[in-house]
């Protein structure tokens, strides 16, 4: 076990002059509402069931879409909804828009969009692809942040093929470093299942869990991030079995996004580390190990952190599971969430995530950098710029 402090208590505690010279006036209130905007969230998308259940119909098949941190929602949540719906996939609209063909299904399915700001070139393109190529066969539903986005306004357009779910306007990040947005649209994506269902009870559990869980995750892992970051770091990676780990990859983009790229992070999963990922690990590494609540997974996780120390490859090896059975003389921190009714490994992603985004920002303000804008030479933005959507011509093969 390991002591703990409430670091981004304090950082709100400053004035909002002193919050907005530091230029994190915006990252950590986002990053803190996240519990409170996920019961926010539950209570919405509970009042949009009935047309959700409507519009998604009996089986559908479902293509999960975004652009970096939205595509990484879709990641996060493709194992709960594979449980419900016969075909899930997540595929990054980048993709998409680079080989629309080969993406596509040619049978019925919904396109399933998740956007923060709903502006990304990509996706909107993706969407106007599906569009010219898969007309009869696809149907369009927006998860977004953003009411005014141009992702809303299309697929808003297309009647009856379409439908956009708008989540609460807070969610809509301020900061370059989407926090509350993603975890949020998460939580959306994981309701499809339950709205598929008609499990209106079971989601709000899951909800309040989350936000129990995530209250106390934040609250008490902000001073162990802090720690962590006085300590030094160059790298760190996050290590996650498949269920979880589209939050890790979510957390080492937040790490990367918000350290300015100074610090180089990596997420990977629980058995595929030993295929030559281990090789970049060295003594200034952290190492996230996320252990599973599933006793057949854990084997293999308690296996990989054994030799991890066995080795002494790494800075630190830290530990974060909802129990430490088994994990005595394994990791040098160990860091327990707790359990909680309803949340299984399927919905562990949220939690997940919200270590890469204490991590990115204390980094960031141990860097002198600005964590609402992260990016000096302004290489990265808010919305991405600089795409050219291309004419797709049917001659493209």
């Amino acid at each position: 076990m390991i002591a703990e402090k409430n670091a981004l208590a304090k950082l709100l505690l400053c004035t909002e002059p002193e919050r907005v010279a530091a230029g994190y006036i915006h990252t950590v209130a986002e990053i803190a509402a996240q519990p409170r905007l996920w019961l926010a969230t539950s209570k919405m998308l509970e009042r949009e069931f009935p047309e959700i259940s409507d519009f998604l119909g009996s089986g559908p098949r479902l293509l999960l879409s975004g652009a970096g941190s939205s595509h990484f929602v879709g990641l996060s949540v493709v194992p709960a909804l594979r449980r419900v719906f016969p075909g899930v996939e997540a595929i990054p609209s980048t993709e998409i828009v680079m080989d629309p063909e080969s993406c596509f299904p040619r049978e019925d399915f919904i396109l399933v969009s998740f956007a923060r700001s709903g502006d990304s070139p990509e996706g909107v393109a993706t969407v106007a692809l599906a569009e010219k190529l898969r007309s009869s066969l696809v149907r369009h539903l927006a998860i977004t942040c953003n009411p005014e986005g141009e992702l809303a306004r299309v697929v808003g357009a297309l009647g009856s093929r379409g439908k956009v779910v708008v989540l609460p306007e807070e969610t809509n990040d301020r900061s370059l470093a989407m926090t509350s947005s993603f975890t949020s649209m998460a939580l959306a994506g994981l309701s499809l299942g339950y709205a598929a269902r008609g499990a209106s009870g079971a989601f709000a559990e899951l909800a309040a869990s989350l936000a129990a869980v995530g209250e106390s995750f934040i609250g008490r892992f902000s001073g162990v991030a802090a720690s962590l970051v006085e300590e030094g770091f160059r790298r760190v990676f996050f290590v996650a079995s498949r269920p979880f780990f589209g939050g890790a990859l979510e957390a080492q983009l937040k790490v990367q996004e918000l350290s300015g790229g100074a610090i180089i992070a990596k997420a990977e999963d629980t058995l595929g580390l030993r295929h030559g990922f281990m090789a970049a690990i060295d003594s200034d590494t952290l190492v996230l190990l996320f252990l599973s609540s599933d006793p057949y997974r854990r084997r293999y996780e308690l296996d990989l952190a054994r030799e991890i120390q066995s080795k002494g490859i790494c800075k630190k090896l830290v530990a974060i599971a909802e129990e430490p059975e088994g994990l005595a003389g394994l990791a040098d921190l160990v860091f327990e969430t707790g359990t909680r009714p309803g949340l299984g490994d399927e919905s562990r992603a949220i939690p997940t995530v919200l270590s890469g985004q204490l991590l990115g920002l204390f980094a960031s303000l141990n860097l002198g950098l600005k964590p609402d804008s992260p990016s000096p030479s302004g290489v990265i933005s808010r919305v991405v710029k600089g795409v050219t959507i291309h004419p797709y011509g049917t001659g493209t093969k």
